[in-house]
C-alpha cells in the first residue's frame, strides 16, 4: 500500500511538472508590465526630402534586455495605409504586425522609409507619424517618426533657348542636364537654389546671370539631401552633380555671391576670343570638387572676393587669358585623395600639343595661394627658348599675397613677384593654420582668417567699390589694414 502511494505521488508530481513545462512552452514569455521594451531611438527623423522622392531607408533596434522573452502582441503604423512612411519589422513589410517575440537579451532591426506627397507649399512642412507596440502585457510603447516634405520645381531635360528667369519661391530639382541655348540669357535671382541629380551638368551657350546678396546667395549643389552617416550630410562629399561649363559661344556670364559646391568640377569656360568678357565672379564659392574647381582656358574674367577651395584637381587651374583676380583665397586641403592637385596651377604652354595659350596683363592681387602640400604654386609659364622670346606671352604679376610655394627660388624675380609673403614650416602660421577650421573627421571647413593668419595685413588697398568690402560685406577701410584674401579679419562672433 505504501509503495502504491509513494507511485501515485511520483505520478502526480510528474504529471505537474509536465503542466507546468507545457504552460511555458505554450506562453514562455514574461507578461510583468515592468519589462519593457527598449529602443536605439525613440525618434526616426529625415533630413528634409524633396516630395515625390523617396528617402533613404532608415533603421533602429528594438532590444529587450531583460532575462525573459517578451512579446509583442501588435506594433502597428498608427497611420495606416495613409501614412507617408513604410516599414519593414523583421523581414516583413506592412502598417501592422502581430505576434512577434523578442527573446531575452536579443534585437529585432526595423527599417524605415517615407515619401511625402506634394501639397504646394512653398516652404518646408512636417509629417508625423508614429510606430505603435502592444506587449502581451498590456504595455503600450511607441516611437516617432518625422519627416520634412519640401515641394520642389523638377525640370528634366530643361533646354532653354530664350531668356528665362528662376525665382526663389521653390528650389529646383534638375534631373539629366541644364541647357542655355546661344543667344539665350537664364538669370537667377537672389536665393535661388538649383539641386542638380546625380552627374547632372549646367552647360551654357549662351549666357548666365546668377546675382545674388550676402543675404540670399544663389546656390548650386547635389540633390541628395539626406546622409551618409549621421555626421555626415551627402551634401559634404564630392561628385554629387556634375559642374557648370562655359562654351566658346558664351560671353558676358556673371556669377555673384553665389555657392557652387560638391560637384564633380566647378565651373569650367573656354573662350574663343580674348577681347570680349568671358566672366566676370564676385563674392562667390567653389568647393569640393573631385576635378578642378575654376578652369578657365584663354578667358578674360574678373574674379573679385571669391573662394575656391579643396579641389581633386587644381583649386584655379589657368591656360593663357587675360585675366584679374582681387582678393581671391586658393586653398586645397582636399580630403578625398592624396593624388591631388594644387591651389594654383598656371601656364601659358600646353607641353602636349606644343602650342603657346598667350597670358597676357594678368594680376593676382592680396590673394592667397596655400593648402597642404609643400609648393601650391605650379604650372609652365614659357618665356624664352633658344630661339623665340615669349614674353609678350608671359605677362603676369602676383603682388601684395601670401603664398605657399618655394619661396627662396622666386623671391629674386621682381618682374612677376612683389610684396610677397612666402609661407614656410616655420611661419607663425603655416597652410591650415590661417583658417578658422580645417577639420577633416567631420569635413567641416571654414576659410575665414585665423586671428595669427600670416594673410593678415599684408594686402594693398584697391580704391574700388567692387573691392571696398570682402566677401561677407566687411568693409574695407582705406587706413588698414587690408588683409589678403576674400575675407577681412573679424573677431569670430563680431562684425561691422
Amino acid at each position: 500500500m505504501r509503495l502504491l502511494t509513494r507511485l501515485i505521488g511520483m505520478l502526480l508530481a510528474a504529471t505537474a511538472l509536465l503542466c507546468v513545462a507545457s504552460c511555458r512552452d505554450e506562453q514562455g514569455y514574461s507578461t510583468d508590465p515592468a519589462h519593457r521594451l527598449a529602443f536605439s531611438s525613440d525618434t526616426i527623423s529625415f533630413d528634409t526630402l524633396f516630395t515625390s522622392v523617396s528617402s533613404s531607408t532608415y533603421s533602429f533596434l528594438i532590444y529587450n534586455r531583460n532575462k525573459a522573452d517578451l512579446r509583442i502582441a501588435n506594433a502597428v503604423l498608427a497611420g495606416g495605409d495613409r501614412s507617408p512612411f513604410r516599414l519593414n519589422l523583421d523581414g516583413l513589410a506592412g502598417t501592422s504586425f502581430s505576434d512577434f517575440t523578442v527573446r531575452g537579451g536579443d534585437s529585432l532591426f526595423v527599417f524605415v522609409e517615407v515619401t511625402v506627397d506634394p501639397r504646394g507649399h512653398d516652404e518646408p512642412f512636417e509629417v508625423r507619424d508614429s510606430l505603435q507596440f502592444f506587449l502581451e502585457s498590456g504595455v503600450s510603447q511607441q516611437v516617432q517618426l518625422c519627416a520634412y516634405g519640401q515641394d520642389a520645381i523638377v525640370l528634366r531635360g530643361q533646354v532653354f533657348d530664350t531668356d528665362k528667369r528662376l525665382t526663389a519661391r521653390r528650389p529646383y530639382l534638375i534631373y539629366d542636364s541644364l541647357r542655355i541655348e546661344e543667344g539665350a540669357t537664364l538669370y537667377l535671382e537672389p536665393g535661388t537654389r538649383l539641386f542638380l541629380r546625380d552627374k547632372v551638368e549646367v552647360q551654357v551657350h549662351g549666357r548666365i546671370e546668377a546675382i545674388g546678396t550676402v543675404e540670399d546667395p544663389i546656390v548650386f549643389r547635389g540633390a541628395r539631401t539626406d546622409r551618409m552617416f549621421s555626421y555626415l550630410p551627402y551634401d559634404r562629399l564630392s561628385a554629387q552633380w556634375g559642374g557648370i561649363t562655359l562654351h566658346p559661344t558664351s560671353f558676358g556670364n556673371i556669377f555673384e555671391h553665389c555657392d557652387i559646391h560638391s560637384g564633380t568640377y566647378g565651373l569650367r569656360a573656354r573662350s574663343n576670343d580674348m577681347t570680349r568678357l568671358k566672366l566676370r565672379m564676385r563674392d562667390s564659392q567653389i568647393h569640393n570638387v573631385d576635378e578642378d574647381a575654376l578652369q578657365l582656358t584663354l578667358c578674360n574674367a574678373e574674379i573679385f572676393n571669391s573662394l575656391f577651395t579643396n579641389a581633386g584637381g587644381h583649386c584655379v587651374n589657368i591656360l593663357g587669358g587675360l585675366l584679374q583676380f582681387w582678393h581671391c583665397t586658393m586653398a586645397n586641403f582636399f580630403p578625398w585623395s592624396s593624388e591631388r592637385g594644387v591651389a594654383l596651377n598656371i601656364s601659358n604652354y600646353d607641353a602636349e600639343d606644343e602650342v603657346i595659350y598667350p597670358l597676357v596683363f594678368t594680376t593676382f592681387a592680396n590673394c592667397i595661394v596655400t593648402g597642404s602640400k609643400d609648393d601650391e604654386l605650379m604650372g609652365k609659364v614659357l618665356e624664352k627658348t633658344d630661339s623665340v622670346d615669349y614674353s609678350e606671352y608671359a605677362q603676369f604679376v602676383f603682388t601684395h599675397s601670401l603664398i605657399n610655394s618655394k619661396g627662396e627660388a622666386r623671391e629674386p624675380d621682381s618682374l612677376h613677384f612683389s610684396n610677397i609673403v612666402w609661407e614656410h614650416k616655420d611661419s607663425v602660421a603655416y597652410a591650415r593654420s590661417n583658417f578658422r577650421t580645417i577639420d577633416h573627421d567631420n569635413f567641416i571647413y571654414d576659410f575665414h582668417l585665423d586671428s595669427l593668419s600670416c594673410a593678415r595685413g599684408i594686402g594693398l588697398y584697391a580704391p574700388t567699390e567692387q573691392l571696398g568690402y570682402d566677401k561677407d560685406g566687411q568693409p574695407r577701410h582705406k587706413e588698414g589694414p587690408i588683409d589678403a584674401g576674400c575675407y577681412q579679419y573679424v573677431e569670430y562672433g563680431k562684425k561691422e
